[in-house]
């Protein structure tokens, strides 16, 4: 018996769940955390005329692009496993702050290529933009990063739409840019 959940977007020609976790909306969050790119004296670095920022990205186990901090969420729960991942758990109160703080940039269905006619991912975009290169709160975060390890990776990458992301995470990025009236 074939389920009843149908894609909002129509048919993908891909039947079942596929490698989601259930039928349906799959939801996620993505928080895109940004700051300026800046120059050794603390300027900020500019392109065409734009300012330029960095984002922080990961590389999670088994991939081998990189991808914003988040991903599929729970039911129940306010952060992604593989946010947590990232940060120490000391400082997941403090991350859901500077979520609530954020600017929401996209709610909803996402293309995504694990989607099917029966299941498929609507996400929650968040930008957490530290305008200042000696904000607390960024500092703070820094220090709770986990680093890189063999298994996992992140850093500060310079956002730009050669980046080697995700295509759907791409878009993300360039409302993003948008928002903030920065080079992409």
């Amino acid at each position: 018996m074939e389920p009843i959940t149908k894609n909002p977007m129509g048919r993908t020609g891909l039947r079942g769940r596929g490698s989601l976790h259930c039928f349906g909306p799959n939801h996620a969050l993505h928080p895109v955390v940004t700051r300026w790119r800046r120059n050794s004296d603390g300027s900020i670095i500019r392109k065409s005329l734009k300012k330029m920022l960095e984002v922080l990205v990961a590389r999670y186990p088994l991939s081998d692009v990189w991808a914003l901090p988040g991903g599929s969420l729970e039911p129940g729960e306010m952060l992604p496993l593989k946010l947590k991942w990232i940060l120490r758990r000391e400082f997941w109160p403090q991350f859901q702050n500077l979520l609530k703080q954020g600017t929401e940039i996209h709610k909803g269905y996402l293309d995504d290529p694990r989607n099917t006619d029966n299941a498929w991912v609507e996400t929650v975009a968040i930008s957490v933009h530290f305008d200042d290169h000696n904000d607390v709160e960024m500092k703070r975060m820094n220090s709770f990063l986990q680093g890189c390890d063999p298994e996992l990776c992140i850093r500060w990458q310079v956002l730009d739409k050669r980046m080697p992301l995700h295509a759907n995470q791409k878009e993300l990025l360039r409302k993003v840019s948008a928002l903030l009236g920065s080079y992409f």
